[in-house]
C-alpha cells in the first residue's frame, strides 16, 4: 500500500473539488441522490460507487454510500476502512466525510425505512450514492426510486448497448423520462482498454446514440482496483497515484460540474 503525505492527499482533494463552485458545497438542503445501476453485472458498478463516494469525500462533501446489493460487495471492498459511528447510527464510517450503510441482511427492502433515512440525510449530507444490485429486482428498483438521478456504468464491449437499453427502460418504468438530465445523469464507460479496437468502436457507437449523455470521463482497466479491494480499501487509499484512481478523480469533477449547472429541485 502506498503511503502518501498529507500535502499530496490535499492536492488530490483540491484537484477534485476545483470544478465545483464553493457556494454549491454545504448550502442548505442540497442533497444529491445518485443511483449506480446496470442490469448487466461485471461492468464496474460497485467500483464506481466506492470511488466516486471517496472522491466526493476528499473534495469536502459529506457522503453516504448505501450498499443495496445483498451480495455486499461494496461493504466487503471497504471492510478494512470501516468503523462504527457514534450514537448507535446504522451507518459505518469509511473515513472523513464518508459513511456507509452496509449491505442488507433482510430478504426484501424496507422502503419506508430507506425513505426515512433519505429524509434524515437531506440536511446532514451532500451526496447520497446507492450501489444497486446487477438486476432490477426489489432491491434494484428501491435504489433507483430512492434517488433523483441514475448513473449507468457500461463496459466497453459488444453487448454494451443491449444492457444500456434495458436500463433506460427500467428508468422509464420508475416514472421518469430517461432522456431528462434530472433522471439519467449519464453513462460512463468503464474497464476501458485503449489497446482494444472494439473499445473505441463501442465508445463511438455510444456517443452517436447518446450524445452528451455519454460522459467524457473514461475509467480505464486497472489491476490495482482488485488489489485495493483485496486489502479492504479503495484505490484512493491503496495507491492514489494509480491510473484508475486518476480516472475517478476526473469523473467526480465532471459530475460535480454537471451538478453545478443543473439546480437540484427540492421535494420528492
Amino acid at each position: 500500500m502506498v503511503k502518501l503525505s498529507l500535502p499530496l492527499l490535499d492536492a488530490i482533494a483540491i484537484v477534485t473539488v476545483s470544478a465545483l463552485p464553493v457556494r454549491a458545497v454545504h448550502q442548505g438542503t442540497t442533497l444529491r441522490a445518485l443511483a449506480l445501476a446496470n442490469q448487466k453485472g461485471g461492468v464496474g458498478k460497485t467500483t464506481t460507487a466506492i470511488h466516486l463516494a471517496h472522491c466526493f469525500a476528499l473534495a469536502g462533501l459529506r457522503v453516504v454510500l448505501v450498499d443495496l446489493d445483498p451480495q455486499g460487495n461494496a461493504t466487503l471492498a471497504l471492510q478494512s476502512a470501516l468503523s462504527a459511528e457514534r450514537g448507535g447510527s446504522p451507518l459505518l464510517s469509511a473515513g472523513p466525510n464518508f459513511s456507509l450503510l452496509p449491505a442488507p441482511t433482510t430478504d426484501t427492502p424496507d422502503l419506508a425505512g430507506l425513505e426515512r433515512l433519505r429524509s434524515k440525510l437531506e440536511t446532514e449530507t451532500d451526496v447520497l450514492l446507492v450501489d444497486c444490485p446487477p438486476r432490477m429486482d426489489a432491491w434494484g428498483r428501491a435504489g433507483v426510486s430512492l434517488c433523483d438521478q441514475v448513473l449507468v456504468p457500461v463496459q466497453a464491449e459488444f453487448f454494451a448497448m443491449h444492457g444500456l437499453s434495458r436500463m433506460i427502460e427500467t428508468v422509464a418504468q420508475a416514472g421518469r423520462d430517461p432522456m431528462d438530465p434530472g433522471a439519467l445523469l449519464g453513462v460512463v464507460l468503464s474497464m476501458f482498454d485503449h489497446r482494444e479496437p472494439i473499445a473505441h468502436e463501442v465508445r463511438a457507437d455510444l456517443h452517436a446514440n447518446l450524445g452528451s449523455l455519454l460522459l467524457d470521463s473514461v475509467i480505464v482497466r486497472d489491476a490495482q482496483f482488485i488489489e485495493a479491494a483485496s486489502h479492504g480499501v479503495s484505490l484512493l487509499d491503496y495507491n492514489p497515484l494509480a491510473k484508475g484512481a486518476r480516472c475517478y478523480v476526473l469523473l467526480a469533477r465532471e459530475i460535480m460540474a454537471l451538478w453545478a449547472t443543473v439546480p437540484r429541485e427540492t421535494g420528492r
